[in-house]
């Protein structure tokens, strides 16, 4: 190991002494704009307070199991978002998001779980565990090899490591200046989950009839989107929101209107979510957010996924019995009436 290498990760030690020194993300976002990178990760600026980082993780734990909590700075030319004990600067949906230009993201939790992700323009390139790097994800999993290619990746801390490479794409040394001082912070609203495409979804179904899921294998896929619109349309006037101007619009284009954009509805989802942390269990709300997920899933670009992610949200709004969605299905496929 070179005595280069050696500087760099000695320079990255401090953070294993650090306030976050067991579990953090730290997300390095080029520009300067600090409330449009506040706005992308999903955070709700009404609430937004200046903390030192002592006050601020001490405010994230004591939120943890509502919602999750960003600080952010300015350093030189990017915006440094700190998490204590959070996640959300790893997630592709964010990522994807504040990488306006570019955005390195530091992951680390306390059971050795660790993540570097690269994303350029909205596009996640390059995406590993610290510990594996040679299994990378992303657009261009290869494109940081020749500044990774010399750092010691089976030899020193990981985290130092990442922060190490961190430096070498972003120009900024390690530093606990990062962590001095106050930082804008804010109680984040997360962004909802993308909706992947399972290789089997019918493994993932439960709860519904042996002979329902076998007709759901054969059935076309002009019928699996039928019927995941006649899910999402029963789903969303059980929980009283079909009302709702964006809800009217995803149904209009299920049942072949204009595409709607999806980052409207996730939008509404990720609002609903939000009111109901702060509102109890059983709300109103809650159930609409539920039938809201519904509605998102039966837009998934595989109309199978769609269906079977449709089914497994509408199941669990108040008032939408597993029966109905039998019936409605069902019928879509070409059965019994739906009842």
């Amino acid at each position: 190991m070179g005595s280069h290498c050696v500087s760099e990760l000695e320079r990255a030690g401090w953070i294993r002494r650090s306030t976050i020194q067991e579990a953090a993300c730290l997300t390095f976002v080029r520009g300067t704009d600090i409330d449009q990178v506040a706005e992308d990760f999903g955070a709700v600026a009404r609430l937004g307070r200046v903390l030192d980082i002592d006050d601020f993780c001490e405010e994230a734990f004591a939120h943890q199991e509502k919602h999750p909590m960003i600080a952010l700075r300015r350093i030189g030319d990017w915006v440094l978002v700190v998490e204590d004990n959070g996640r959300q600067g790893q997630r592709p949906e964010v990522l994807r998001k504040v990488a306006r230009q570019a955005a390195v993201s530091v992951f680390w939790d306390a059971s050795t779980l660790t993540r570097f992700s690269h994303a350029v323009r909205g596009d996640v390139r390059t995406s590993f565990e610290a510990v594996l790097p040679e299994y990378r994800e992303g657009s261009r999993p290869d494109e940081l090899e020749a500044a990774r290619a010399d750092l010691p990746w089976s030899q020193a801390d990981p985290v130092a490591l990442m922060l190490a490479l961190s430096g070498r794409l972003t120009g900024l040394s390690p530093s606990p200046a990062w962590l001095a001082g106050d930082f804008q912070t804010f109680p984040v609203a997360p962004w909802p989950d993308d909706l992947v495409t399972v290789p089997d979804p019918l493994d993932k179904i439960t709860g519904f009839p042996p002979e329902l899921i076998a007709a759901l294998g054969t059935a076309t896929q002009t019928d699996l989107r039928r019927a995941a619109a006649a899910v999402a349309r029963h789903a969303v006037s059980a929980a009283d929101c079909a009302d709702h101007p964006v809800v009217q619009e995803a149904l209009s284009s299920l049942n072949g209107g204009p595409a709607i954009d999806r980052g409207v509805l996730c939008a509404v989802v990720r609002e609903w979510a939000w009111q109901s942390t702060w509102d109890r269990p059983n709300s109103k709300i809650r159930n609409q957010l539920r039938a809201a997920d519904a509605l998102r899933r039966a837009t998934h670009e595989d109309p199978l996924n769609a269906l079977v992610g449709t089914l497994t949200e509408a199941r669990q709004v108040r008032g939408v019995d597993v029966g109905d969605l039998v019936g409605i299905v069902t019928a879509e496929l070409g059965g019994r009436p739906a009842r």
